[in-house]
């Protein structure tokens, strides 16, 4: 009898079936994320967030990795956002803002947000949308004086007025510095006034929307290492002398000419301390004071004559070189002669005008070189990134035709360590097109 439970007391139940209820909140924080995964918008997740410790306790421990850069039209909500700071605002390091517009009205008290809730701010992007903003009344405080966060370690301005770069010397600990579009209002006098209480710069990125000459900044950056400079005035013919620069970027619209003193005193002053060259383009009488900067390690030029391409062998401490030149080059087996000068190339990024015709034996004669510079144990492996417009066919034709030990190629854009842009920097210049 027992067998078939007439012994037991509940003997009864033992032929209906049982219901367990389980209630949400019993589910383990596997189950808990899975259920996150499905909400998309980030309003649903701090909604299901607010409504249970445990359910905030699974979006809070996400946050340091979905919340380390966070833009303000993320949110539309004030509460929302207040909301969202409460509980990761540590872990936020830096805010992209727009002011202007739509946005003007809440800009100001997001802001007091971030003062609030966001210790550890490093960089913020604020890109002013003019069209739609008002200037501040009388007595009332603009953009940068309402953010209390004056410890900053970045800072970027697009199209900021006068009023706002005025405010910079209160930012006395940035090392990185972005201004895009100058106030035609600022005077250099203005502006080498701001740049006295930052000297602690080290990169500092200037793009102007007027070409106008760069102001006397040197004897106030004495730390700057990056200096990028685009629009600027054709008529400049020098930088000054920064005592740390390694780095330096001139672009330039192909309607002016440049300068040639600026490229001898480039030659003159940093030449044996200039490690990154980026210039719009060289012309004939540029190159031989380029080539005298025998310290750079990475040269990137959109536009290089042709007919002088040999002058690059000179600069044998390249281990990067991005290179279109102005015309299709008589024969790229001048690349090779390159390369054999400059054995510490590890990455070679062509552009666009370059005969197909040839790439065949090119990467023959290249793969040559290369195993001659291995067996003299002078050459690790070298990177070929190819901007061609081809079909996949014929990538997988090239590809297989090459040694990968020695001879790596990419048709992706691939950046190296020299060669990646900064946050700043835009993916093509005007008139040109390079990627």
């Amino acid at each position: 009898m027992e067998k078939f439970g007439l012994a037991c007391p509940l003997a009864f139940l033992a032929s209906k079936p049982q219901r367990i209820r389980t209630n949400i909140l019993d589910l383990n924080y596997d189950c808990y994320v899975h259920i996150f995964s499905y909400l998309t918008a980030l309003e649903d997740k701090l909604n299901l967030a607010r409504a249970h410790p445990q359910f905030r306790e699974v979006f809070a421990r996400d946050a340091p990795r979905r919340f380390v850069k966070i833009n303000m039209r993320m949110l539309k909500c004030l509460s929302d956002w207040e909301y969202l700071l409460k509980l990761c605002g540590d872990c936020v390091l830096e805010c992209e803002l727009r002011h202007g517009r739509w946005d003007n009205n809440i800009t100001q008290p997001f802001i007091c947000l971030l003062n609030t809730h966001c210790q550890n701010l490093r960089h913020l992007h604020l890109i002013f949308a003019h069209s739609d903003l008002k200037p501040p009344a009388e007595g009332d405080l603009n953009i940068l004086q309402v953010l209390e966060r004056k410890n900053l370690h970045s800072l970027s301005l697009i199209d900021a007025k006068a009023a706002d770069v005025l405010q910079l010397h209160s930012f006395t600990e940035l090392e990185a510095l972005h201004i895009d579009g100058f106030d035609a209002e600022l005077t250099n006098e203005d502006i080498v006034e701001q740049f006295k209480a930052l000297s602690g710069l080290r990169r500092l990125s200037l793009r102007f929307v007027s070409r106008r000459q760069l102001p006397p900044l040197a004897i106030h950056c004495p730390l700057l290492e990056h200096l990028s400079l685009e629009n600027f005035e054709g008529t400049l013919g020098d930088v000054g002398d920064f005592p740390r620069l390694r780095s330096l970027r001139l672009l330039w619209r192909l309607t002016i000419r440049v300068n040639s003193q600026l490229f001898r005193s480039l030659a003159k002053r940093y030449a044996n301390r200039l490690e990154q060259l980026q210039l719009t383009k060289v012309n004939s009488e540029y190159v031989e004071h380029i080539v005298m900067l025998q310290s750079l390690k990475a040269l990137t030029c959109y536009m290089w004559p042709a007919t002088l391409l040999g002058y690059i062998s000179k600069l044998e401490q390249l281990e990067c070189l991005a290179l279109q030149c102005t015309e299709p080059p008589a024969h790229m087996m001048q690349l090779v002669d390159v390369i054999a000068k400059c054995t510490k190339l590890q990455h070679l990024k062509l552009g666009k005008r370059w005969e197909l015709e040839e790439w065949s034996s090119f990467l023959s004669a290249l793969e040559e070189e290369l195993r001659k510079q291995t067996s003299n144990g002078a050459r690790g492996q070298l990177m070929l990134t190819l901007e061609q417009s081809t079909s996949k066919a014929t990538q997988n034709q090239l590809s297989d035709t090459v040694n990968s030990r020695l001879l790596q190629l990419d048709w992706l854009g691939t950046a190296c360590s020299l060669c990646t842009p900064d946050r700043h920097t835009k993916p093509t210049i005007p008139g040109l097109n390079w990627l």
